[in-house]
């Protein structure tokens, strides 16, 4: 009764609850979130796991945490924990890093595993999506997919009504795509019938309709009869 009476009084000075971590998960498997998860807890840790994207200035291990943290201490307690787990914090981020911010109470830990690329990974990520097709003999829609599958599918088919359309689409050709080195990616076909058709990915800032987009195009550096000789974009709202 009078450790929790204490507790109550020294709350806002030192804090009798565990600081709160925030694990960033995206490239981690899920043994190695398990175990990591395990590790932190042991040590007085409460986890938080999350699959968000990584804020685009985290390249490497690092903590990210509010100035306001009422034991800077926590730090080197969780670099101490993660060094356990075979990773070095190499970076230490206050306040907030990107769109990512944190309370008082708690500390955004970033974790990449020995060897990943992020850079690499976020431009493999930014190619997958929906294309549509520009400058073709044909109208189609490509399909770049995460599990680096692609599908050329047909245009959705107007109706006779004009109002509607078919949503079915037939698939024309499917198989792999990769990134063999940035902006150059490659489709190819399956391995029972191999070959490949490369393109160039270009990414350029334009107004649409008095809007700012960010469209990513795929441009062949050959003519491929196979992809109907076509460009193929996206575009986002940045």
């Amino acid at each position: 009764m009078r450790w929790i009476l204490l507790c109550g009084i020294f709350l806002g000075l030192s804090g009798c609850g565990h600081t709160q971590v925030h694990l960033y998960a995206k490239y981690l498997s899920e043994s190695e979130v398990n175990r990591i998860s395990e590790q932190l807890k042991k040590d007085d840790f409460d986890v938080d796991v999350n699959q968000l994207t990584f804020p685009i200035s985290i390249r490497r291990n690092s903590l990210v945490y509010s100035l306001m943290l009422p034991e800077q201490s926590e730090l080197t307690r969780l670099t101490q924990s993660t060094a356990k787990l075979g990773y070095s914090v190499e970076s230490e981020v206050p306040l907030f890093s990107n769109n990512h911010s944190f309370t008082r109470d708690s500390i955004g830990l970033f974790l990449i595993p020995e060897g990943l690329d992020v850079a690499a990974m976020r431009s493999y990520e930014g190619l997958v999506g929906r294309y549509y097709s520009k400058a073709c003999d044909v109208e189609v829609q490509l399909l770049l997919n995460l599990d680096k599958t692609y599908t050329l599918v047909s245009a959705l088919q107007e109706n006779s009504d004009a109002n509607t359309f078919d949503n079915k689409q037939e698939t024309l050709l499917s198989g792999f795509w990769q990134v063999t080195q940035y902006p150059y990616v490659q489709l190819s076909g399956p391995k029972s019938h191999p070959w490949v058709a490369s393109f160039e990915a270009q990414v350029q800032d334009e107004i649409e309709f008095g809007v700012a987009v960010e469209n990513t195009y795929l441009k062949p550096l050959s003519d491929y009869e196979r992809f109907h000789f076509c460009q193929f974009y996206k575009g986002r709202v940045p």
